[in-house]
């Protein structure tokens, strides 16, 4: 069910960029921060954006496609990494990773290998690029990143081996997250993910897919029944749906996905958060 109901921003501008900056984490927590979309900012001994959209997008008439305005500039961001699951531009936003770059002269970036180029072309030096392969962990201090192949909308390489998409497995501390990206599910998926720890926080698209958007060359993703199944299967401690706000005519109702969780389990452990929110999940 498509919803054209706008989201506000519960914080925003400054004094989001600030919170992010100076909030301090205990030992067996993390703070997120959603920027709508696939966006987060994750937080414990190093703070990592992924998939943030920070810019407006457009369509071929220059209007724009997002239902709310992004929460700050790009040239604000302070942190230790960014990382994107693929090329797409509310992913990976051009715009933002340049400002990013800009903002902050420390900051690497992690994307798919096959999208290496097209980021090292918008101007950001190759030594701040990490090109991302699937099944291939990266290891920072405090922070472990473990790509997997995601289906968007089939698992795809380029001419040279180098993965266009991926999902990422992420080791902060002791806190594992699990990112989907934008993907469907197959069965080298689901086996890939099913040998991996119980994930801490699990992070599905939820917006899925249907004639009239393929129509519209829009790939869909997870439907609400998907994530919430898999949510299960994983056996996620607590789950956060994805991609379901930002872009015009590819919305749906986070609370279906909700109540497909509840049925499916009833203990389960879910939150929507609100645009700009802080957010502290302690480990259990």
């Amino acid at each position: 069910m498509q919803t054209n109901k706008k989201r506000t921003w519960y914080c925003q501008g400054n004094p989001l960029a600030e919170e992010i900056e100076h909030t301090t984490i205990w030992r067996d927590s993390l703070a997120l921060w959603s920027l709508g979309q696939c966006g987060f900012v994750w937080k414990k001994d190093v703070t990592l954006y992924i998939d943030p959209v920070l810019n407006d997008i457009k369509d071929s008439a220059g209007i724009t496609r997002r239902w709310f305005p992004a929460p700050f500039p790009p040239q604000v961001v302070k942190g230790d990494y960014v990382l994107c699951t693929h090329g797409h531009k509310d992913h990976m936003a051009i715009e933002t990773l340049t400002g990013i770059a800009v903002s902050d002269s420390h900051i690497k970036f992690i994307i798919p290998g096959a999208w290496m180029e097209t980021l090292s072309e918008a101007g950001i030096e190759k030594s701040r690029i990490l090109p991302a392969k699937a099944h291939e962990k990266i290891d920072f201090p405090n922070l472990t990143i473990l790509p997997i192949s995601a289906a968007h909308p089939e698992h795809r390489t380029d001419q040279n081996g180098q993965d266009m998409a991926l999902c990422y497995f992420v080791t902060m501390g002791d806190i594992h997250l699990l990112h989907l990206g934008d993907t469907y599910l197959t069965d080298s998926l689901l086996e890939d993910l099913q040998k991996l720890p119980a994930p801490h926080l699990f992070f599905p698209p939820i917006n899925g897919g249907d004639y009239f958007r393929t129509k519209r060359n829009c790939i869909g993703n997870l439907s609400c029944l998907e994530a919430a199944s898999l949510a299960c299967m994983l056996q996620a401690d607590f789950t956060i749906p994805t991609h379901f706000d930002m872009i015009k005519g590819n919305t749906v109702d986070p609370l279906i996905f909700a109540r497909e969780l509840m049925e499916q389990n009833p203990s389960a452990k879910w939150h929507i958060p609100s645009l700009g929110e802080r957010f502290i999940y302690v480990k259990r």
